[in-house]
């Protein structure tokens, strides 16, 4: 089977899991957020910054050099098995250790415990790394969306029952947890090889994985300074606020996102050394991830005081603005992401680190200028920021792949164009409809704005539909 088909494989199955996923996230979420307070989100919004840096270097990028790798041997296996384990653990019980002092730098004694509790994640990530993978190298994509559906649903009803029983800030955690430990279960389930614990035969892979990882820890310290900076400056309050705007604008991000890498990376590495094949598929996936996410973000951004006045309900009111102004900009985030994976899936981590380095510095000056303006200043340095990064990192990319400027234009264009459209057509109707309330107005401004969308989008390019068919055609067979 080429690598196209393989990809239009990998692309059907995880779309399925990531749609049903997604369709059980948001049913949770929204029902939680009525459950737990503001303060609750702000307490976990820290514990996952924390969390979520130290994973991105617990492995030292050795599941990624496994990916990457043109060739594998059974030792490589058993030798990364071996160090990821060791570093897992390692990791772990030293951010058990280190809580207190979380603890004393945010001044909430809570963090202890919470952040003990949240350090099981990394025995999790010991057992899961090599298998997943496996699984991602032989592009088993099926598999692992059942696997992804299975801890998605389970996580979401445990955080679902706990929250309903008034376990506060615990519900959000255990059912992290619980969902990372039943993800970890079913990976075993195919097999782990036995772990050797020897330095001999791990240099190949530390040398790729440990600038990959490098570039990882800078992006996740550099994408998790929002909260770290906030949560100095901010109360609780405004930074659960904040943290839910955000995980609700970026949630759509992370579905499809988690598709497009998981999807991308073996790809990409298939085709490294085919740049012409390379740059005609990056195109294509570029077109088809800008037409499906482009308009959930802007829709989503121009129905948000409708959204979150009858979904979210009153107490979350002040979240609007943010919720607005980060979702303009995601669709150019989700795009440094693809730019980000295509560099390191043929093995150019020299980029990777350039452009790391500069998102280092900008979006932590951003983010420490904006909290100074609370809630709605936090936000808006995204919308500084992403553009910034976007057009820093866009030149070294084409070069990669020999791309010009016109070609992602043309890419482009009309979902931006389209998007315009709809979200000037959304304005105008709640402009034209203001006495009806805001539940009345939500369901007509959906509605409208998705008609706005693809009437102007098939008015000015009729070739989207037969492209969207035919990928749909191609996943089907």
């Amino acid at each position: 089977m080429s690598v196209e088909k393989q990809t239009l494989t990998a692309l059907k199955w995880t779309s399925l899991a990531k749609l049903a996923g997604q369709i059980v996230s948001w049913g949770v979420t929204l029902v939680v957020l009525r459950l737990l307070l503001p303060a609750d989100y702000g307490l976990m919004a820290i514990v996952s910054m924390i969390i979520t840096v130290l994973v991105s270097i617990a492995e030292l990028g050795l599941g990624v050099s496994l990916v990457q790798a043109p060739k594998l041997e059974r030792d490589d296996l058993s030798i990364v098995t071996g160090a990821v384990i060791l570093l897992n653990v390692c990791i772990g019980v030293v951010v058990a250790l280190l809580a207190p002092l979380a603890a004393w730098f945010y001044s909430e004694p809570r963090l202890t415990l919470l952040i003990q509790s949240a350090s099981l994640h990394f025995l999790f990530g010991a057992l899961g790394t090599v298998p997943q993978a496996l699984a991602y190298r032989d592009m088993n994509f099926k598999w692992l969306a059942w696997v992804e559906l299975a801890a998605v649903v389970t996580g979401g009803l445990a955080t679902l029952g706990l929250a309903w029983h008034g376990y506060g800030v615990w519900a959000l955690l255990l059912g992290s947890l619980f969902q990372n430990f039943v993800r970890t279960a079913l990976l075993l389930r195919k097999g782990t090889p036995l772990p050797v614990f020897r330095l001999q035969g791990l240099r190949r892979h530390l040398t790729f994985g440990g600038t990959f990882t490098i570039a990882r820890l800078i992006t996740q310290m550099v994408y998790q300074a929002d909260i770290f900076i906030g949560g100095r400056i901010l109360t609780q309050q405004a930074l659960g606020l904040y943290s839910v705007s955000l995980h609700l604008a970026t949630l759509p991000m992370q579905k499809i996102m988690g598709v497009i890498n998981q999807v991308a990376l073996p790809a990409v590495a298939r085709l490294q050394d085919d740049r012409a094949r390379l740059r005609l598929r990056l195109l294509e996936a570029i077109r088809l991830l800008i037409v499906f996410s482009l308009p959930m973000l802007w829709g989503l951004s121009a129905v948000a005081p409708e959204f979150v006045a009858t979904i979210m309900g009153p107490k979350w009111e002040e979240a609007v603005l943010p919720l607005q102004a980060v979702c303009l900009v995601i669709p150019m985030r989700m795009l440094n992401a693809t730019f980000n994976t295509v560099s390191v899936g043929v093995g150019d981590m020299q980029v990777n680190l350039i452009n790391t380095a500069a998102s280092s510095v900008v979006l932590p000056v951003s983010f420490y200028v904006g909290a100074h303006w609370g809630v709605n200043g936090l936000a808006f340095a995204w919308v500084f920021a992403i553009p910034f990064m976007f057009f820093f990192i866009l030149p070294r990319t084409l070069r990669i792949v020999d791309l010009r400027v016109a070609d992602l234009v043309t890419c482009l264009r009309v979902p931006v164009a389209a998007g315009a459209v709809m979200y000037l057509a959304v304005s105008l109707t709640r402009w034209g409809c203001e006495g009806l309330a805001p539940a009345a107005r939500l369901p007509l401004l959906v509605v409208l704005g998705a008609a706005a969308y693809i009437g102007s989008a098939l008015l000015l390019d009729r070739k989207i539909i037969p492209d969207v068919l035919r990928v749909v055609r191609g996943m089907r067979t």
